[in-house]
């Protein structure tokens, strides 16, 4: 029977550790598609805009060339729209693309309809690195999916803090498993330096946490 004992918490661990492995390999990957997309945003779309700019001047210093710049400015918006696409693929999250507050506002109308009402406290001030605002809402997506899959009818998102973010969402679901069903979700969390905790009570409480790390002074 002790075999047998140490065998299955042997097996835990051997599972505990390849789920650790596989969300940090899924983290690094996803921070590399993240700067890629950055890049091509920030740089090679800010280069190809104003490449765009100087030739629409440069065709109204040269008349007689418009048509030969109108057809390279032509080609030039296909190339920007591309890389927008591209960047928009390598970058989905909308916590990327307008913030965590807005991400959340739009889960709210995704799936706050029907038996199920959502709500969004938000009173975080400072500005949210763009990284942690995609976990910190990948984390409350999950967390907000698996209430609705067990049936809440009612689910609280607050989002509260300057230095320390804390994202707390509070449900009155069914509380079988839940931890459980939130374990990849929690490994995934913390690999990205978030704090993960799942209680059950009279609800579901879900608290993902981001503190800020200071700069030490001099």
């Amino acid at each position: 029977m002790a075999k047998r004992l140490r065998t299955r918490h042997k097996a835990k661990k051997t599972v505990k550790s390849d789920v650790e492995q596989v969300a940090a390999l899924y983290v690094q990957a996803r921070a590399m598609l993240i700067r890629a997309g950055r890049t091509l945003h920030d740089h090679i779309g800010s280069s190809l805009s104003a490449a765009g700019v100087q030739l629409q001047l440069l065709s109204m210093d040269m008349p007689a060339a418009q048509e030969r710049i109108g057809e390279t400015l032509r080609i030039l918006e296909e190339a920007l729209d591309r890389v927008r696409d591209l960047s928009q693929n390598l970058c989905p999250s909308p916590a990327y693309r307008g913030g965590l507050k807005q991400a959340l506002l739009r889960l709210v109308d995704q799936y706050g309809s029907g038996s199920c009402q959502i709500e969004v406290e938000y009173s975080v001030t400072a500005a949210v690195p763009a990284e942690i605002a995609v976990a910190l809402y990948e984390a409350g997506c999950a967390a907000v999916e698996q209430a609705l899959q067990r049936g809440a009818a009612r689910v609280n998102i607050a989002v509260r803090g300057t230095g320390r973010v804390v994202l707390r969402i509070v449900d009155d679901g069914r509380k079988t498993g839940r931890a459980r069903a939130l374990s990849a979700i929690r490994s995934l969390a913390r690999e990205q330096g978030l704090a993960f905790e799942c209680t059950t009570g009279k609800s579901t409480i879900v608290s993902i946490c981001y503190a800020s790390r200071r700069t030490a002074r001099g």
